[in-house]
């Protein structure tokens, strides 16, 4: 017994929910990149890079809405191997979109309501 629809039912769903990892899985059911106008990934400060990258490296297109949400002030990433913590996965992507001035400084918020 598969814990998923079929492929047919499946794309005729306007929501799904997901983890991340777990949207690895509608690859397989040959959903295709762009089928949702969507990907909201709630919680993403506490996602390593890597794994937010699952949903929208496989279902973004141009035309997909990619929505973050989160404190990074929070709970970050869990990290536990030295190496991959000096490689930078106990960055949130979250975070690291936060911290680029030029999208999120504070004079890009200027007189913005």
């Amino acid at each position: 017994m598969s814990l998923f629809p079929g492929h047919e039912r499946l794309l005729a769903f306007r929501v799904v929910l997901s983890t991340c990892s777990s949207a690895s899985m509608l690859r397989a059911l040959d959903v295709p990149v762009g089928h949702f106008s969507h990907i909201v990934i709630d919680e993403a400060a506490q996602a390593e890079e890597p794994l937010a990258m699952i949903p929208i490296m496989g279902f973004s297109n141009a035309y997909t809405n990619i929505i973050v949400a989160g404190d990074p002030n929070q709970l970050g990433p869990i990290v536990k191997s030295p190496t991959a913590a000096r490689a930078g996965l106990g960055k949130s992507y979250l975070e690291r979109l936060m911290l680029m001035n030029e999208v999120y400084g504070p004079d890009t918020q200027a007189g913005k309501a």
